[in-house]
Formats: structure tokens, C-alpha cells, sequence
């Protein structure tokens, strides 16, 4: 049985909700039932509340069994803006977590020796921005560093983890965490590369090198199916730092389940980027939480003591949590120089124009392409060739490192499936899979569910490859990466999955590709843009390292260019609220 489409399902459950109230209070419920269908359609959008205006507002007001703003009934009111109950107190307990951590002492640090490594380890040029974030993560219990691609985000972290564990007796307890596990690998794999390139103590530098990266289920160690974890409030994670990558990729309910798990006193610095497409459930909790640094007189003596040359505001009174976001903004991979980089600016400051124009004033690394499902397969099976002589040779590692060599990102699952399906057809020309036959050499596949048992999860990438162990030469299995190399997994105990030559740019995130192509959108629907925003390409554009191809119109890019789809959510201004009144 084919599962039911999210707007199916998502209709059934305001329905449901309806029904309820009618049972609650017949006839307030009759007066909100149009509001409740709007609020579920709103979060299937992963907006958090509705605005109204000041007579709908008015109304709702004096239905005080149903609505109000303290947070005790089904729908919340905070102004003009209206909540689902059970939103409103999601996004009022990360708030009030994230004022929890923030507040909390922080363990101390050798200050003389602090002070010098931050001048010996950050002297390169362009590293001035990474070293005053690190500087401040020092003496902030909550972080959240922020930065597009080659920004230096995981260079940071080591060199921050390497300033946290100096001048300690007993080293600090340390995870690692992203959404995914294809993030948290990419993330530990990051941070072992970045604690080769400065000098730390030999017991330190083993200390890093011995953490691996694990996915933010696997940390809370989170269960099917009731999928209550095993760490929170009573029985937090024993950890003295934690490291989450890819931070934008966390919606709002799981961000509240890691928060409650982290005791008090633990660091928590968050890594990401806020121009990235927010998560896939409700949420935007990067969006909400990025913004200028500035500093309160207090801390900002703290830090010069520390880096006198430090170029971080100070106010009197700032902004809340504005001491505790550093964004870093230089890019060491996209420089001036760099057409992705060029391109991703202009789609940012959302200047359609000047985007377009960068294809043709960067050739080598901007391909604008037009043709069919079978002429894109056709030319992409012929840019795969390296990979598929590695596949053609059972050479696992290889085939891994040139499946990345190019990677087909689409806006919607529909357009990522219909091209899957096109390439398969084009594989079967070229007789390397059969219609007969569901598995085939070479295979990409996706995980789309977790199996702690097999130790894969949602967002893994695993290849089809002959299986090692057995003499006959049509035998198969499923290889993925891991810390001891590649583990191999018979097809038959495979998790829910899916064929992963084209994936959703959602999907890709977390990863890096040599170069990406972007499916055009589909012809026969009448918006021009199919789902294509500036979050969107701004994401599938810094998935690539040298090339980007994009298969469109212009009108649907600079279209898409255009529209920034900001998500609603009061988490900024919640933590204000919380702050307050903490200080009360």
C-alpha cells in the first residue's frame, strides 16, 4: 500500500483536531474550525503561526475556552499572531533551554596560554574572523558559529576543542553530532583533517582524533517507534562539550529533545548555515538565532583580556543571544575569483540579475544545459565514466570517491524519481541493468529509514557492488562507509531505500560534490518555479567544489532567484521573553 500524501495526511489531522474541539467547546470550535485548517496548512509549510488581522485577532480574543496567550488551551494568541497550542510550546521550551545553557558557568581556562594560542594558531590571513569566534566560544556556554561554505567552520571547532582541552587535568568529555549520519561523517572526517594542520600536545591531538561524528538519534539514542531517547532532562548526555554540524537541518521538536538532554554546564556550539533550506519539519531555528554579533560591556572586557585586537561591537544593552552567534565571512574556497562563490553571493542578496550574469562571466565553472530526461541521462552516464570503471574493476573505495565526482539535485522527490527512472533506463541500453532484474552493479542507493541494528540511518549513501565473499560474479551487496572502512550489508536485510543517482537538494545537505547538476523544473505544471526558492539554490549551488550546471530556464531561475521564503517563528522572540523574565 502506497503511503498517503503529506496534504492527505495533513488534512486528516486537522480534521481531527476540529473534531476535538467541537467535543471540548461546540460552539467556540465552530468559530475557530477555518483557523485550524489554516495554522495545518501553514505548518505543513513549516510556518509556526498565522498572522491575523486586528478584527481576527479581536475575535479570537474572546474565546477565551479555546484561545488565549498563557499557553493553557489549544490555540495560543501572542499579539496578532496565533499558534497551535502544541507549536507555541515547542518553540517557548527551546527558548527556554537555550536561555538554560547560555546561563549556566562555564568551566575555566588557562587564560596566558588561551591568549596565545589564539594569536600562534589563528595568524593566517583571512583567519581574523575564526579566531575572535573561537576567542568568545571560550567564554560562552551556548555558541552558534555560522558561515557558507569554506567559511572555516570545522577549522574553528578543532582549533576551539584544541583550546578547551588545554591546561586540563582530565580531558573533556566530546560529541559530535549533525542530523545525518552522511553530516556527521563528512563532520568528523572535516575535524580530523583540521587538527593535522596546528601544532597541539600529543594526548590532545589523540583526543580528537579518537571522536567520530554520530547522528543526533544515535546521540539521544532515540527508539522506534515511540522514539522517546534514552538521554534527557532526569538522565542527561554525559558530555562536557557538544559539537552539532548542519544546525539548519534541525527542526524544532528535535532540537527541544537534544536541548533538554544536555546538562547544564555542558558547551554547546552549534555550526551551520542560516542561508541554507531550513528543515524539513516545522522550524527555523538557525534563521532565528543568527544574527550581528555584539557584546555587553562585561563580556567584552573578558574578551580583550583574551584578544585585545578582537573586532566584535559592544553595547550596552544588546540584543539577546547576540554575544553568543559569531559569523564567520570569508570563504577560503570561494574567493573572488570563484564563479560557485560569485553566484552564491548574488543569489543571497538576491540580485537576479547579476546571478544570471555570472554564467557567462565564469564559463569553466557555470554550465547553463537544456534537453530531454533521456538526453540528460545520456550525458550524465558519459560524465560517470570514472565511476563506473571503478565499479566495472569491484574497486569499492573508488567507486565512493568518483560517485561524488557529480551529483543530479532536483527541487521535489517527484523530478529526483523521474530521473532515477530515466537512468536506469539509460543503464539498461548500455547493459549494465536489467528490467527483470531490481539490483544491478553500481547502484546508488539512499537509506530513507533508520536501523540502529545495522547502524545505518536516513540520508546514508550506500553502493551496490559485487559481494567480496562470494565466487559467483552476479553475486551483490550493499557496501557504506565507515570508521574501519566499508561495511558490507546483504541485500535482503537492506533498510527502506531508495535508487540515489538524482536526490532532493533537502537530501543533500551535509555533502560537498566535485559537480552538481540542477534539474529543471517540470514543464507541464503552471508555476514557474516548481518549488525552486533562494534558499534553494543558494544550497544546491554550495553543494559543488568546481562546477555547477544548472538545467532551466532563465525565468525559472532568476524567478526562484527572487523568492525568499522566510518561515514564521517566534523563537527569537521567545528567548527575549525568557531572558526577561529569568532576570526577574
Amino acid at each position: 500500500m502506497q503511503p498517503a500524501p503529506v496534504a492527505d495526511l495533513n488534512q486528516a489531522a486537522a480534521e481531527a483536531a476540529v473534531e476535538v474541539l467541537q467535543r471540548h467547546a461546540p460552539q467556540e470550535a465552530e468559530a475557530v474550525a477555518a483557523y485550524v485548517y489554516r495554522l495545518f496548512a501553514a505548518l505543513q509549510e513549516g510556518h509556526a503561526f498565522l498572522w491575523l488581522d486586528d478584527d481576527e485577532a479581536d475575535t479570537l480574543r474572546k474565546l477565551e475556552t479555546i484561545v488565549s496567550d498563557k499557553g493553557n488551551t489549544p490555540l495560543i494568541l501572542m499579539g496578532k499572531k496565533l499558534f497551535l497550542g502544541r507549536i507555541w510550546q515547542l518553540e517557548h521550551d527551546v527558548a527556554t533551554e537555550i536561555v538554560r545553557l547560555t546561563g549556566a558557568p562555564v568551566s575555566g581556562i588557562d587564560g596566558q596560554a588561551a591568549a596565545e594560542y589564539l594569536q600562534t594558531w589563528f595568524a593566517g590571513k583571512g583567519s581574523e574572523g575564526q579566531r575572535d569566534a573561537a576567542a568568545l566560544a571560550l567564554l560562552e556556554p551556548f555558541m552558534l558559529i555560522s558561515g557558507g561554505p569554506g567559511t572555516g567552520k570545522t577549522t574553528t571547532v578543532a582549533k576551539l576543542l584544541g583550546l578547551l582541552c588545554s591546561g586540563r587535568q582530565a580531558l573533556p568529555r566530546i560529541a559530535l553530532a549533525a542530523p545525518t549520519g552522511k553530516a556527521a561523517a563528512h563532520m568528523a572526517r572535516a575535524l580530523h583533517r583540521a587538527v593535522g594542520t596546528f601544532t597541539l600536545p600529543e594526548p590532545i591531538r589523540n583526543h580528537l582524533l579518537q571522536l567520530d561524528g554520530q547522528t543526533v538519534h544515535r546521540l539521544l539514542k532515540l527508539r522506534p517507534p515511540e522514539m522517546m531517547p534514552s538521554f534527557h532532562a532526569e538522565y542527561p548526555l554525559p558530555l562536557d562539550i557538544l559539537v552539532v554540524d548542519e544546525a539548519s537541518m534541525l527542526d524544532i521538536s528535535l532540537l527541544l529533545q537534544l536541548l533538554r538532554a544536555i546538562p547544564t554546564g555542558c558547551r554547546l556550539v552549534l555550526l551551520g548555515d542560516e542561508n541554507q533550506l531550513p528543515s524539513v519539519g516545522a522550524g527555523a531555528v538557525l534563521a532565528q538565532l543568527a544574527q550581528t554579533t555584539v557584546l555587553d560591556n562585561d563580556t567584552a572586557a573578558k574578551l580583550a583580556a583574551l584578544l585585545p585586537q578582537h573586532g566584535l561591537a559592544t553595547a550596552d544593552q544588546p540584543p539577546p543571544l547576540a554575544q553568543n552567534i559569531a559569523r564567520l565571512q570569508v570563504s577560503h574556497r570561494f574567493g573572488d575569483d570563484s564563479g560557485i562563490g560569485a553566484l552564491a553571493r548574488a543569489v543571497i542578496k538576491g540580485e537576479s540579475g547579476e546571478a544570471w550574469a555570472q554564467f557567462d562571466h565564469f564559463p569553466n565553472e557555470l554550465h547553463l544545459n537544456a534537453g530531454s530526461l533521456k538526453q540528460q541521462a545520456e550525458r550524465f552516464y558519459g560524465r560517470q565514466a570514472d565511476y563506473w570503471r571503478a565499479v566495472d574493476a569491484g574497486d569499492i573505495a573508488a567507486a565512493f570517491e568518483h560517485q561524488t565526482d557529480i551529483m543530479v539535485l532536483a527541487a521535489r522527490r517527484y523530478d529526483a524519481e523521474a530521473f532515477n527512472e530515466a537512468y536506469r533506463y539509460c543503464l539498461q541500453r548500455h547493459g549494465r541493468a536489467r528490467a527483470d532484474m531490481p539490483w544491478f552493479a553500481g547502484q546508488v542507493v539512499m537509506v530513507s529509514r533508520n536501523d540502529y541494528t545495522l547502524d545505518v540511518f536516513n540520508g546514508d549513501i550506500g553502493l551496490i557492488m559485487p559481494d567480496t565473499d562470494k565466487a559467483e560474479e552476479t553475486a551483490l551487496a550493499a557496501y557504506f562507509p565507515s570508521p574501519e572502512g566499508y561495511r558490507k550489508i546483504a541485500l535482503s536485510r537492506l533498510p527502506e531505500h531508495e535508487t540515489a543517482f538524482a536526490i532532493t537538494v533537502h537530501k543533500s545537505q551535509g555533502s560537498e560534490y566535485r559537480e552538481v547538476w540542477l534539474l529543471p523544473p517540470t514543464e507541464e505544471e503552471n508555476e514557474p518555479t516548481h518549488g525552486l526558492n533562494k534558499a534553494l539554490l543558494y544550497t544546491a549551488i554550495t553543494r559543488a567544489r568546481e562546477q555547477f550546471v544548472f538545467w532551466g530556464s532563465k525565468t525559472a531561475f532568476q524567478t526562484a532567484c527572487s523568492l525568499d521564503e522566510k518561515r514564521r517563528s517566534a523563537l527569537r522572540e521567545m528567548i527575549g521573553q525568557v531572558m526577561g523574565q529569568t532576570k526577574l
